[in-house]
């Protein structure tokens, strides 16, 4: 296995290299056209906080959406339009009037539609506090998956989260100043969040999506962090941002699925290979968007440390998320699963139940001492590899039995041999690429270690370290 090792000249050649080609990559600079977060989560008390920031002088155009965690239905998805370096704070918390999730924000920068409002039975709720300013609730739903055998609201508490540069906004005319309606005053709240849903509703919008339009280019990154009142305890974690994925506007109207990873974006990937010879990356061509992104997310294996030492009240989850796995497996779109995932979804059967799509992973785990659990060289015949099955499209998996993210909705159990060390997950699902093939599934995550002091509790998350097997290309 290859390291994913990215020197600071390898980077800067790529980030240039890239400027000028259309191909999807994975910026080390963690800015992006396209940010993916891995995980929110609000069960059992859990919010997660989450912040877009648009680092540029131009005004943008940005999708939000969220995807529940079983099969990534959207649950939730509207434009916001970021002015230039504005910064635009939300929350995912449970729904105050109902059993889902939902997303809460006072921050003042415009979105369509307006957040707190009607959304058939999932109306948004908007609240002026005593300082002035406004809350602003909105539901998710489950109008996606309504058909599926598990339908409930309660599907929404955990997942993952996309953001994508849709263009960036320029004024047209002086009733059409849409880059100086996202503009922040004096006061922090914007000229005219009205006038934005008006050209949407009758105005220039709803007549040419393209107006006052220009192609994404980049500079919005992202963070997030997961916190626990009654238990004390927050992690923060960052998402994986995405460059060159698209050349061209893709500016679309609120309550449409678009733009999307399948239906946009280019079919070249810059892949990392580790071959020192070629700087270590690679351009392909694959047979679909959703493929190219996959590609350059698609990792032989993750490992990350454990530690669930009693001593302490450790306790471990690693969260791993597979952000374009719907888009392989599901019967709706694909009738044939597409590699590298080998298993389709399917929501509900003639039976009337679900059938998850689920995934091998081989599992090696040591402890601080180099004591192991994995299949070895040293003698023959050879002790099994532990391995089991990830089903769930964001995955929580629990070290033992408790759970360090204080999550039971989709959460998965996992014996850990010892009280503190390390462990590897490794697939080896393959993509074809030309002559060659990519080892591993596309995923994102990280590890989430809590530990447990009386009425205190410390926590800590740290992205998973993976490795890139390309052979052939």
């Amino acid at each position: 296995m290859k390291k994913n090792v990215i020197t600071v000249a390898v980077a800067t050649a790529l980030t240039g290299a890239m400027a000028a080609q259309s191909a999807v990559y994975v910026n080390p600079d963690k800015t992006g056209q396209v940010i993916l977060f891995p995980f929110y989560n609000a069960d059992n008390g859990n919010a997660t906080n989450m912040h877009i920031v648009n680092t540029t002088k131009q005004t943008k155009a940005v999708k939000i959406r969220f995807m529940e965690y079983k099969n990534s239905d959207e649950v939730l998805d509207f434009n916001v339009y970021l002015s230039p370096e504005d910064h635009f704070a939300f929350g995912v918390i449970k729904d105050p009037n109902g059993d889902g999730a939902a997303v809460i924000t006072s921050d003042n920068t415009c979105t369509v539609p307006a957040l707190g409002s009607s959304n058939g039975a999932f109306t948004g709720t908007t609240t002026e506090n005593a300082d002035g300013s406004i809350t602003r609730v909105q539901p998710f739903v489950n109008y996606q998956y309504s058909g599926d055998a598990d339908n409930g609201i309660g599907r929404t508490l955990t997942g993952h989260v996309e953001v994508i540069e849709m263009a960036e906004i320029s004024n047209v005319s002086a009733t059409k100043a849409y880059a100086s309606w996202a503009k922040h005053g004096p006061t922090g709240v914007p000229a005219n969040c009205a006038g934005l849903n008006t050209a949407w509703a009758s105005g220039g919008w709803a007549a040419d999506r393209t107006e006052g339009t220009s192609a994404p280019t980049g500079g919005i990154y992202g963070l997030a962090y997961h916190i626990n009142v009654a238990d004390a305890a927050s992690f923060g974690f960052e998402p994986t941002a995405l460059d060159g994925w698209e050349d061209g506007q893709v500016h679309y109207d609120p309550g449409n699925v678009l733009p999307s990873l399948s239906a946009n974006g280019t079919d070249e990937a810059t892949v990392h290979d580790g071959q020192v010879a070629n700087d270590y990356y690679d351009t392909v061509t694959l047979p679909s968007n959703i493929q190219a992104v996959s590609a350059v997310l698609t990792q032989a294996s993750i490992s990350n440390d454990v530690m669930v030492n009693p001593a302490l009240g450790g306790e471990t989850d690693w969260v791993v998320t597979f952000p374009t796995k719907r888009q392989h497996v599901d019967v709706a779109l694909k009738a044939n699963v597409v590699a590298p995932f080998v298993d389709n979804w399917v929501g509900k059967t003639a039976a009337g139940v679900e059938k998850p799509a689920c995934e091998l992973v081989a599992i090696g785990q040591s402890d601080r001492e180099e004591a192991f659990t994995a299949a070895t060289t040293n003698f023959s015949p050879k002790p099994p590899t532990q391995s089991t099955t990830i089903c769930n499209e964001t995955a929580v998996i629990a070290m033992g039995a408790e759970s360090a993210l204080s999550v039971s909705t989709g959460l998965t159990s996992l014996a850990y041999a010892y009280s503190e060390g390390w462990q590897r997950f490794s697939f080896a699902q393959t993509t074809p690429v030309g002559q060659g093939s990519i080892t591993g599934l596309p995923m994102l995550g990280f590890a989430a270690f809590k530990v447990n002091n009386g009425a205190m509790s410390y926590g800590n998350a740290a992205e998973h370290k993976t490795s890139t097997v390309v052979s052939g290309i």
